[in-house]
């Protein structure tokens, strides 16, 4: 049975609860995650929406705390969606209220009971992974699907979503589960193609140098954000990087240079402080979009979803849904203007996190967590991922990493990784948070936390 089949109640109970908003014709309220899953679910609600005529308002957040909950206008609406958040906070979401709302979201559900009003769609509830084998857009996908055939032509933005949630965990780092289904809807519909290879940045087209500097998933230690440095690895490994005067293109690569750079790169990733499992990441499943020119940063649906999560973290919300529903001009211009500041911010906060490690890293018996002043709050997660991989001979016996900013007065949000399988972050982070006052929760194997800065140390103390 495909995992579409086995959602098909669900689905349904989603779709109508879209088409009963088309009828009563009064505009919802959506609320949606900042990052590249929500901003992609959002743009397919939302495109379908626009598709009926249906007016709605669209906001996004970095997750339902109190303070965000009491800020959303949500009784002034008689209909809210919520993508990529709501799951986990249904015991928050009941002192609220709501008249009538829908919950699209992959993310563990609270033990809380339904609640009256609340149409909850999570492949947990049909008893799937739905943290390592679905997407927030690629369920929202698939109740859109089901309410309107023609939103299949938006299952591109689906599968970016899953990348930018960091799914690709399959059998050479594919995408599995709903989110491999949805692959073969955008194959179907002539929109994707995929292959496997060296997973650099980039279309065949784009210069080898540029290729190594763009890619920041898997980070590579050194390499990326610098075409000096990448330029001066290809030279010390015999792989020329110009022809004449000219930069050698990925796709000029033979077979023999493709698995030397795929050698070497995991090497000096190793070398580095990289898991052999990050580093291996360089080499697995591509996915491209068919009709997009080949010098786009678009074509490649994995830097794609890098931009996205970047358009997020640096709030450009309304320039990642006019991408997503297929506007350029302009807004790939502030995109790409958006995606520069993102990644001197990271590049800032790396070297301060790497060379200051033993000032603003405070650790306990089973993780570690950097306090960051001036880091933007939503850069943590980003942060954290890169931190992970690139520190795991400082990380020695420790379960995750944790990065901190301050968040608002005198609050801290915490994003945090885990470093072994044999801890649920999503459970210890929500059993952490009733003992030290706070919020949180997320994922096996990512969640966060936000905590008053009176409870850092008894929050020290219990890790």
């Amino acid at each position: 049975m495909s995992y579409f089949e086995k959602l098909k109640p669900l689905l349904r109970k989603g779709a109508a609860f879209l088409k009963e908003t088309l009828r009563e014709g009064s505009a919802p309220l959506v609320v949606a995650h900042y990052d590249a899953d929500g901003l992609a679910a959002a743009s397919i609600v939302a495109s379908l929406l626009s598709s009926w005529g249906v007016d709605f308002h669209l906001t996004f957040v970095e997750q339902l705390y109190p303070d965000v909950l009491s800020e959303l206008p949500l009784r002034d609406y008689p209909r809210v969606v919520f993508l990529d958040l709501g799951s986990g906070y249904k015991d928050l979401l009941a002192s609220v209220r709501l008249q009538s709302a829908l919950i699209i979201d992959h993310h563990p559900p609270h033990p809380q009971q339904e609640l009256s009003g609340i149409v909850e769609v999570n492949p947990y509830l049909a008893g799937i992974d739905a943290s390592s084998h679905s997407c927030a857009a690629s369920v929202a996908f698939a109740v859109s699907v089901e309410a309107d055939p023609s939103t299949r032509r938006l299952a591109h933005v689906a599968v970016v979503g899953a990348l930018g949630d960091r799914m690709d965990n399959g059998e050479k780092f594919s995408l599995t589960g709903l989110n491999s289904e949805v692959v073969e809807i955008a194959k179907q519909e002539g929109i994707v193609e995929e292959s496997v290879g060296l997973r650099l940045f980039g279309p065949k087209a784009r210069p080898i140098v540029t290729a190594l500097a763009a890619t920041m998933d898997p980070f590579i230690p050194g390499l990326s954000g610098s075409e000096t440095a990448a330029y001066n690895f290809l030279q010390r490994i015999r792989i020329e990087p110009k022809v004449g005067n000219e930069l050698r293109p990925l796709g000029s690569l033979t077979k023999e240079e493709e698995k030397l750079l795929a050698t070497e790169l995991v090497k000096h990733m190793v070398l580095s402080g990289v898991s052999v499992r990050e580093a291996q990441k360089i080499v697995g499943y591509k996915y491209y979009l068919v009709k997009e020119p080949p010098s786009s940063m678009l074509k490649d649906l994995r830097e794609y979803a890098y931009l996205l999560n970047a358009l997020g973290r640096m709030e450009q919300y309304p320039t990642a849904v006019a991408l997503n529903i297929g506007y350029k001009g302009r807004y790939l211009a502030r995109a790409e203007e958006a995606l520069r500041h993102y990644r001197r911010l990271l590049a800032k906060y790396i070297s301060i996190a790497e060379n200051e490690w033993h000032s603003v890293v405070r650790e306990g018996a089973a993780g570690a967590i950097a306090f960051l002043e001036g880091l933007p709050p939503k850069l943590t997660g980003s942060l954290c991922s890169i931190l992970l991989s690139i520190a795991l001979n400082r990380l020695r016996g420790r379960k995750f990493l944790g990065v901190a900013a301050r968040y608002g007065e005198g609050r801290w949000k915490i994003s945090f990784r885990r470093l072994t399988e044999d801890i649920n972050l999503g459970d210890f982070l929500r059993s952490l948070a009733s003992k030290v006052g706070g919020v949180g929760g997320g994922h096996p194997a990512a969640g966060g936390l936000l905590i008053d800065e009176n409870a850092v140390e008894r929050l020290l103390k219990e890790i």
